[in-house]
């Protein structure tokens, strides 16, 4: 216990001030990014800084098992380098106790990172998202479970599917008045962008005044609207970003609707694994660090333990998108990084008896 204690506090306090330090970085970047659409609508420097806070829980999520690799590689490292991880392996502690201590330590970032990942990140990714949508286009925007919606002046649009190469399915369009009465409603099976305009096809308008209701169906007409395919996209939510239980219900949706799910099904793997993915970096450190005779520096153990986490976060990336392109199921293509990663750690372990 008293072990568990001493290694664990070690491997939180530099995996935490790993996070914070990753996160600064990446987050510098992403402002300079930023900065870049300034000028735009409403989009300043205050917006710019604004949508990089928010950010800000979905980049700690992403960075959570590279912060976690770097964290215990550095804090076996100091143990060996002061001869500690030696008296406490002379003393009677096997490399599975201590791989054991390890993962008493990852369950916390474990239960961390799902906090961020499932509750703090999908909310602020979200707000971050329509908040530079507004900024840019002076459009409110929003992308929910049952589709896109959008204000376009007096009138509200709400677009059920939304297909690559600008096309859109299932278009309604409420038309209100000054006094906020609804006065028209037009459903349009399906519609492409095209020269800045939208063409609606398989169109059904309904007109309503106080004296009569009337229907008329057109085959097609042009929609000039302010809205375009760029604010559907800045306010669409990247799979990954989504909650587990966002997810299963948004591929539900897609099932029932008859919509490709393979992105949404990649991301909901991807949740699953992660906690896996996390106690995997962790215990890698017992893999990597010795108890040498001549001590290995803190700088290069931080490095080694960067370059592990962001090698397997790209191998990641790789393998699903792999699976996508080649149809190989989800559940293989993004699990497998992450139980290669155990097996060897599981057999360096073993080796030892």
């Amino acid at each position: 216990m008293i072990l568990d204690r001493y290694i664990g506090k070690n491997i939180l306090l530099i995996s935490l001030l790993a996070l914070f330090s990753l996160v600064a970085i990446f987050s510098f970047f992403s402002l300079v990014d930023q900065l870049d659409d300034t000028g735009q609508g409403n989009y300043g420097v205050l917006e710019a800084i604004q949508y990089v806070l928010l950010t800000i829980p979905r980049l700690s999520y992403e960075l959570f098992p590279i912060a976690t690799v770097i964290g215990s590689m550095a804090a076996l490292g100091m143990l060996a380098n002061s001869s500690e991880l030696a008296v406490i392996r002379t003393s009677g502690v096997s490399r599975i106790q201590l791989a054991v201590s390890l993962i008493k330590t990852g369950l916390i970032f474990v239960v961390i990172s799902m906090l961020i990942g499932e509750v703090i990140a999908p909310i602020s990714e979200q707000a971050a998202q329509q908040k530079r949508s507004v900024a840019l286009t002076k459009q409110i925007a929003l992308k929910t479970k049952n589709g896109f919606w959008s204000r376009d002046g007096d009138s509200y649009i709400n677009i059920r599917k939304i297909l690559p190469g600008d096309r859109v399915e299932e278009i309604y369009i409420y038309d209100f008045d000054e006094d906020h009465q609804l006065i028209s409603s037009i459903r349009a099976k399906h519609a492409e962008y095209d020269q800045d305009r939208w063409i609606l096809h398989d169109i059904m308008k309904t007109e309503i005044s106080e004296q009569q209701v009337t229907s008329n169906h057109y085959e097609t007409a042009e929609w000039e609207a302010l809205l375009n395919p760029e604010v559907i996209e800045m306010v669409t939510i990247k799979p990954r970003y989504l909650s587990i239980h966002g997810l299963i219900n948004y591929i539900n949706y897609l099932k029932a609707n008859n919509q490709s799910s393979k992105l949404y099904v990649q991301a909901f793997w991807s949740k699953i694994v992660n906690p896996f993915a996390i106690i995997a970096m962790i215990l890698l450190a017992i893999c990597v660090v010795k108890c040498e005779a001549r001590p290995v520096g803190l700088g290069q153990r931080v490095f080694i333990g960067a370059l592990i986490g962001v090698s397997f976060h790209l191998v990641n990336q790789v393998t699903g998108h792999l699976g996508i392109v080649y149809g190989i199921p989800s559940f293989i293509s993004v699990t497998l990084p992450t139980i290669l990663v155990l097996s060897y750690i599981a057999y360096s372990l073993v080796k030892e008896y």
